[in-house]
């Protein structure tokens, strides 16, 4: 869960929800004022790749060629 406590007790002027936001469906809530919280959902697509060598019943990754996740 995320708290937004600079929102608290902010009186709201107008809320908007956007099918085709930025990064996908964004939520719009302008405040009386003049600030605004927008909050979006965010889909990332990533590709996974392994060499891998079957053991029997197992399989044994060899070498993965998925890059790591770095932190932004």
């Amino acid at each position: 869960m995320i708290e937004c406590n600079e929102l608290v007790g902010k009186v709201i002027r107008a809320c908007n929800l956007f099918e085709d936001g930025s990064g996908g469906p964004e939520l719009q809530i302008d405040f009386t004022d003049g600030t605004s919280f927008v909050a979006g959902l965010k889909v990332e697509i990533s590709l996974e790749a392994k060499y891998l060598r079957s053991d029997g019943g197992g399989s044994r990754i060899l070498k993965e060629y998925t890059p790591p996740v770095l932190p932004r």
